[in-house]
C-alpha cells in the first residue's frame, strides 16, 4: 500500500499548519483551478461526502482539544508542586528532581509494557537513539532553566514570561517543519510579547536575571517541542517511545548537570527526606513528571509544537489568578495588572485566530 497519509491525518496537518490552502489528493478538497478533487460528482454522493469530510474535522477538532485538555490540567499541576518543594520545604536541587523524574518514567513505562502489558513501544536501539538525543537535550536544558526561573520568580510572573514560548516556535516551525503562521496569529503572539515586557519592567519583587532565565527556557522549550514533533516524524515512534528514549537520553544529561553544580551532596543532606507531607509532594512530582511529559509528547504528536506550547495560554489565566494568592503572591501595580490583562488578551486573540482557521478548513472542504 502506499503512504498516502488519511483524510484524518490530512485535516490535523492543515489544522498546525495555520494555512488555508487545500492539501491536493484530500477527499472533497478544493484544488487551485476550483475542481472538485472526488469521484463523487455532484447530488447526493456529494453531499455525503461533504457531510463525512466535516464530520472527520470535528473529529479532528474534539481530539485535539481533548489531547490539548489534557496536557493543560497537567502541566497547571506541576507547577505548584514545583512550586511547593522549592518554596514551601525548599528542596532547591532542581536537577536532582528531574533526574528522579526521568528514572522514575523510564521504570514506570518498563512496567506498564512488561508486566501490566498495557501499552507497547520499541526497545532502546541506539540509531533511533541519537536521533531523539536533541530532544532529550533541549528538555534537560529546558527543564532545568525553567526549574530554575521557577525557584526565583512568583508563579503570575514565570506564567507571563513562559507566554513567549509561542513566538520562538512559530519560528523553528517554519524553518525545521516549513509551517507558516497567519497574520493574526502572529499579530496575537506580539501583543503577549508586549504585555510580558510592561509587566517584567514593573515587577519589583524579581531580578532582571530571574526573567532572563524564564526567558532562555522559553528558546530551550521551543527547540524541544519542534524536535519532538520532528522525531516522531523521523522515526514512527509513538509517544510513548519517544518518552521511553528521552527519558533514558536524559538520566546521563540530567547527571553531569547535577554534577556541575553541586547538588548531589546538597541533596543527600537534606533534612527532610522522612517527612510524611514532603514525601507525599516530592512523590507526587514524580508521577506528575511522567504525566507532565507523556501529555506534552502526546499533544504535539496530535496536534502541533505552536499549538502545545499556546494550549498553555488557557491554563495560564487560572493559573496566574491563583498564583497572586498563593507562595508569596506578586506585587499587583497598575503596570503589572496591565502588561498580565494584555498578555491575556493576546491568548484570546490567538485562540480566536486558531478557531477562525479552523472554520475556513471546514468550510473549504
Amino acid at each position: 500500500m502506499g503512504s498516502q497519509a488519511t483524510p484524518e491525518e490530512e485535516t490535523r496537518l492543515r489544522l498546525d499548519d495555520g494555512s488555508s490552502s487545500s492539501l491536493p489528493g484530500a477527499p472533497g478538497s478544493v484544488q487551485k483551478g476550483g475542481a472538485v478533487a472526488t469521484a463523487a460528482g455532484d447530488g447526493a454522493g456529494g453531499t455525503s461526502k461533504q457531510r463525512l469530510t466535516n464530520a472527520e474535522v470535528r473529529r479532528t477538532v474534539v481530539e485535539s482539544l481533548a489531547v490539548c485538555g489534557f496536557y493543560i490540567s497537567v502541566s497547571s499541576a506541576m507547577v505548584f508542586s514545583n512550586k511547593a518543594l522549592s518554596y514551601t520545604f525548599h528542596f532547591t536541587t532542581t536537577n536532582v528532581l528531574l533526574l528522579l523524574q526521568m528514572i522514575f518514567t523510564a521504570l514506570l513505562l518498563r512496567f506498564l509494557r512488561d508486566v501490566a502489558h498495557v501499552i507497547e513501544f520499541d526497545d532502546f536501539v541506539r540509531a533511533k537513539a541519537m536521533r531523539i538525543a536533541p530532544v532529550s537535550l533541549f528538555y534537560s536544558l529546558n527543564a532545568a532553566v525553567a526549574l530554575l526561573a521557577l525557584r526565583e520568580l512568583s508563579v503570575p510572573s514565570y506564567t507571563l514570561i513562559k507566554r513567549l514560548a509561542p513566538l520562538f516556535t512559530i519560528g523553528l516551525e517554519y524553518a525545521l517543519l516549513q509551517r507558516r503562521a497567519t497574520r493574526s496569529v502572529l499579530l496575537s503572539l506580539f501583543i503577549m510579547v508586549g504585555g510580558t515586557v510592561l509587566a517584567a519592567r514593573s515587577d519589583s519583587t524579581s531580578a532582571t536575571s530571574s526573567w532572563m532565565l524564564g526567558l532562555t527556557s522559553c528558546v530551550f522549550q521551543a527547540l524541544y517541542l519542534t524536535y519532538v514533533k520532528r522525531s516522531g516524524v523521523e522515526t514512527g515512534f509513538s509517544a510513548y517511545g519517544v518518552l521511553y528514549y528521552h527519558s533514558i537520553l536524559s538520566v546521563p544529561m540530567l547527571v553531569v548537570l547535577g554534577g556541575l553544580m553541586g547538588e548531589f551532596p546538597i541533596a543527600m543532606a537534606y533534612p527532610l527526606w522522612l517527612k510524611p507531607s514532603f514525601l507525599i509532594v516530592f512523590s507526587a512530582s514524580l508521577f506528575m513528571g511522567f504525566l507532565l511529559n507523556y501529555s506534552l509528547f502526546l499533544c504535539t504528536e496530535r496536534t502541533s509544537p505552536t499549538s502545545t506550547v499556546v494550549s498553555g495560554q488557557v491554563k495560564a489565566m487560572g493559573q496566574t489568578a491563583v498564583g497572586m494568592f498563593t507562595f508569596g503572591g506578586v506585587d499587583m501595580n497598575a503596570r503589572y495588572t496591565a502588561g498580565t490583562l494584555l498578555n491575556i488578551v493576546g491568548g484570546i486573540g490567538y485562540a480566536y485566530s486558531k478557531y477562525r482557521l479552523i472554520l475556513d478548513s471546514a468550510g473549504s472542504r
